[in-house]
């Protein structure tokens, strides 16, 4: 955060809603999802506007409250919470107090979903899960109702319990979720079929007994029978979770088997997830009715939770006529080009990077740059005679999305400073 008497000018030049009710509250970098509860729970049901500062820093605002969504939208995708299902990773994040700390995420490349549980789960630990998914309805809905953006990438199915459609999720779904268990689950969704078409043949021959059942155990699943797949009554990856008393020791047959393919879709999308989501929704109603959700479509949620992800966002057209150059900068200007074509030449994670370090979220809104509020204003960062601009990095006012951006020599320099300045410059907020 950075601090400079061009502020009161580009924050009222851009003000364009009446100034609502504020509460501001400080927050530890320390255990930051536990101080969130807390916030979250203390004004879930005010309409007061959540405004974040962090102990032992200055920068108060628009900034440091976006990181704050973000940095808890990434606190409750850790391993240990046990609360998504997908793969562990681990990643290596660097702190003022640890350089080189492991910490486990649960990575899901096609959207988080709640990990299903078994029936017979404890209840001190189901609490527990109720409870971080009650926070999460909150959490979720206070960013919708602030206009903050979430940084959770959630699967679609995730908004269809929001709207209630439940009852519509199947077999595409779990695809969706799981191709690698989608592809077998269509599979066995085949033979299901045919096993049903062998049945009505059967019957218009008037055949039954020990022919049909011959007919029936010549079926395949890719040149195997039913029973050589060695299922059983549990759910495909949980072992745990039996669809049954015994269900452990219960083999899948040809004559099964379309009960346990319904029960796996059932459990996986649904009754493993239901608790869960049931607490999300509590959690939600607590801040506004969900019923307000209900004129956008499940796939239209992602957008109004998480904001915008389109690649398109950084073509150098699309930057120039979003971005704005200013004190001592015109389009013209070779730091702009500089920038523009720096900017239309990242990676994702480097979108994310700058994004974070300008603003203080890693994700655009809805509409992109073209509504970010105020609009990214780049500024001629200025010197002392003698003083070589190749010697210094950027700095920014992420309350008014302002980058103050020395006259590089060249675009090498400006690339690889603009690098160290969006690694070293998050999660502080100080004057510069």
């Amino acid at each position: 955060m950075d601090s400079s008497p061009e502020l009161n000018s580009v924050d009222s030049s851009e003000r364009v809603t009446p100034r609502l009710e504020k509460r501001k509250r400080t927050v530890s970098r320390d255990d930051i999802l536990k101080q969130a509860e807390s916030v979250i729970s203390d004004l879930a049901s005010s309409r007061a506007m959540l405004e974040i500062q962090y102990d032992n820093e200055v920068g108060t605002g628009l900034g440091p409250t976006l990181e704050f969504y973000a940095l808890v939208s990434k606190e409750l995708q850790k391993a240990d919470l046990e609360l998504w299902r997908g793969e562990t990773v681990t990643v290596e994040e660097r702190t003022e107090d640890n350089p080189g700390k492991a910490v486990k995420y649960v990575n899901a490349s096609n959207g988080l979903y709640p990990l299903p549980v078994p029936r017979n789960m404890k209840s001190a630990h189901m609490t527990k899960l109720r409870t971080k998914f009650r926070f999460l309805g909150k959490f979720m809905a206070k960013a919708v109702m602030d206009s903050r953006m979430l940084d959770l990438g959630l699967h679609e199915c995730v908004y269809k319990w929001l709207l209630s459609e439940e009852w519509s999720l199947g077999l595409g779904d779990v695809t969706s979720l799981d191709p690698t268990l989608g592809h077998t689950l269509d599979r066995l969704h085949y033979t299901v079929l045919h096993k049903r078409r062998v049945v009505l043949q059967a019957e218009q021959e008037g055949i039954s007994g020990a022919e049909l059942q011959r007919r029936l155990d010549a079926l395949m699943v890719d040149g195997c029978s039913v029973e050589d797949l060695a299922l059983t009554f549990t759910l495909p990856g949980y072992p745990n979770i039996e669809f049954r008393k015994g269900g452990a020791d219960m083999p899948v047959t040809i004559n099964n088997l379309d009960q346990y393919l319904q029960l796996v879709i059932e459990w996986l999308v649904r009754e493993g997830v239901r608790r869960q989501m049931e607490a999300l929704r509590e959690g939600f109603e607590c801040v506004f009715p969900l019923t307000q959700l209900h004129v956008f479509y499940p796939e239209e949620l992602e957008q109004l939770f998480c904001g915008c992800s389109d690649a398109s966002q950084w073509d150098m057209k699309q930057l120039a006529e979003c971005c704005r150059p200013d004190h001592g900068y015109t389009h013209n200007s070779r730091a702009v080009k500089f920038l523009l074509q720096i900017l239309s030449e990242y990676t994702p994670a480097q979108q994310r990077s700058f994004l974070q370090f300008v603003t203080g979220s890693p994700r655009l809104p809805v509409g992109g740059f073209r509504s970010l509020t105020p609009a990214l204003t780049i500024v001629r960062k200025t010197f002392e005679a003698g003083e070589n601009p190749d010697d210094f990095l950027p700095s920014v006012m992420t309350c008014v999305n302002y980058l103050k951006l020395p006259d590089y020599s060249s675009i090498d320099i400006m690339r690889a400073k603009l690098e160290i300045a969006a690694r070293e410059g998050q999660h502080s907020f100080h004057l510069s």
